[in-house]
Formats: structure tokens, sequence, C-alpha cells
């Protein structure tokens, strides 16, 4: 009778049990139901140019509806216009973010990294955003745009939502850099004249150690620094090619950003500039590896007097 029993008991169980996975799976397809998290139809974007400079315009994104929808910006093209062909203009969009999603997808595989996001996640937005546009030209007029999109179809669907504007001819971005040392970490601060962290602001930053340069035979400290800011960051004048941070960037130093783990008594360069058409800001930090601190070396914002240091 014992054993009836609990085998009976066992039967309840496993009958609550399955119920129970039956109650959750039908719950989680309701809760998966593509319009309890997207919507395509009545959604209105709202857009605002929050900061206009020479080489990169910040924008916020919002919508009045949980919808998935694309931002860009491209250069003014004279004589057409995308409001009167707003479905043509659309659709070339989406064709061209899909072209730049596989180009990306084929750098993934071939880096190794096989779980790559799929379309929406990887050029879709969703929520509130706040974004910048970077490597672009000074004194140049561009579209700045977003719609809805279809994440399954990849459709685009409502409206275009437009705005023109012109970068200024000369940087206005206000930003220094911070760079602290602390155990196994170095961290980059960008901070804005309040001096508080200006969470969103691209900036570019590369480390080498110094017994790269002395292979190199360059004899003198300027010598070699001139070098390393150059030869650093002359790859970054290819937008496409730029590996841009954004708030507070902080590493552990082993192998991530200085190709290879910092060593204990090893002298190091940091450089580190805005990425605002061209180098802004740009600083450079000599340091010798101790965990503990690293000392300025170098600071310039005017790029002729970088020029000085090949002539010293």
């Amino acid at each position: 009778m014992s054993n009836i029993k609990v085998k009976g008991e066992r039967l309840k169980v496993k009958g609550l049990f399955i119920l129970l996975s039956i109650f959750i799976f039908q719950f989680s397809l309701s809760s998966c139901d593509p319009d309890a998290k997207w919507s395509t139809k009545e959604v209105d974007i709202h857009m605002s140019v929050n900061v206009v400079s020479a080489g990169y315009v910040e924008c916020s994104f919002s919508t009045d509806k949980e919808a998935y929808y694309l931002v860009a910006i491209q250069e003014v093209q004279e004589g057409y216009d995308p409001m009167a062909h707003q479905k043509q203009f659309m659709t070339l969009a989406v064709d061209s973010a899909n072209v730049e999603y596989l180009s990306w997808r084929h750098n993934q595989l071939v880096k190794g990294e096989f779980n790559v996001a799929p379309f929406a996640s990887h050029s879709l937005q969703y929520g509130n955003v706040n974004h910048f546009f970077t490597g672009l030209l000074p004194g140049n007029d561009y579209w700045i745009y977003a719609f809805v999109v279809n994440p399954e179809t990849l459709q685009p669907a409502g409206k275009l939502y437009m705005q023109q504007v012109k970068t200024t001819r000369e940087s206005v971005m206000d930003i220094h850099f911070e760079y602290r040392i602390k155990g196994a970490w170095d961290y980059i601060y960008p901070l804005d004249s309040k001096g508080e962290i200006y969470g969103s602001f691209p900036y570019i930053a590369t480390t080498c150690d110094s017994l790269k340069l002395v292979d190199e035979d360059y004899p003198t400290d300027s010598a070699a620094v001139a070098y390393f800011v150059f030869w650093a960051l002359e790859r970054f004048m290819i937008p496409s090619k730029a590996e841009v941070y954004y708030g507070v960037h902080a590493v552990e130093n082993d192998g991530y950003q200085s190709e290879e783990a910092f060593e204990q008594g090893h002298t190091y360069y940091t450089s580190i500039c805005g990425y605002d058409g061209s180098y802004k800001q740009t600083t450079v930090y000599k340091f010798t590896w101790t965990g503990e601190s690293c000392n300025l070396y170098f600071v310039d914002t005017d790029e002729t007097n970088l020029l000085n240091l090949f002539r010293e």
C-alpha cells in the first residue's frame, strides 16, 4: 500500500509538473508575441539634435510605442528630395544597413565569433537612444533620419523622419582627458568643462611599449612620441577602422589594450584623443608600469605644435 501511495503521489507531482510546463509554455508564447514587444503601425519617432560639431553629431531618439527603428546619417544629395520619395529612400537605407551587417558578420565569423547578432540587434535601435554619428566632414551638410522597421521582414514601416544639419568648421568639443592607473587596471576619463564624465563622447586610445620604439631607433623622447602619435592614430583617418570608446574606458592590462600584458618596470606611452573629424585634445602619457600611477607627458590641442616634436 505504501508503494502504491508513493507512486500515486509521484503521479500527482508529475501531472502538476506537466500542467505547469504547459502553462509556462503558453505564457512564453504569449509573452513572445511580436505585438507585445514591438509595433510597426502608428509609431511616432521623436528626434532631437543635441550637439553639432566638426566631425560628429549627437542625437537623441525615442518612440511613443515599443518599436525597432533605423537611424542613420548621410551627405545631402543636391536635386534629390527624400521626403518626396520616402518608400524608395527607406528601402535603400535598409538595404545599405543590411550590406554593412553582412560585412560585419563576415568579419566576426573570420575572427571565430560564431554566435553573432541577428540583423535587428546589430543594425536597429530600440527604446530611448542617445547616438553619435562620427567620422563626418567639417562644414558639410547632412541628412539625419529615422524610420520604423519590421525586424522580421526587414521592411520599412511608417513614415520617414528627417532633419538636415551642417557640421561646424571647427570643433566645438570642450573635453579633456584624465588617465588613472590602480592595481592591474587603467582608466580613461573624458571630462567636460564642469569636471563631469561625458559618458557618450567618442574618443580613441592606444598604448605602446617604449621598447618597441627603441627598436625602431627613435633616439629622443620627442621623436618617439611624435612617431607613436602618428603611427597609432593615422589608421583612424578611416572612420570604419576606428576603435572608438565612450564614457569611462576601464581596461585590465591582460593584453586587450596594449597587445600584451604590462610588464613591471617597462615604460609605456598611451595616446588619447577626441574623435571629432580630426584629432582633438591629443594627450600622451608616458609612465613606467608599477601598478600605482602614471604621469602626464605631453598635452596639446594644436596639431601644428604636435608637428614640432619632429623638429626638436
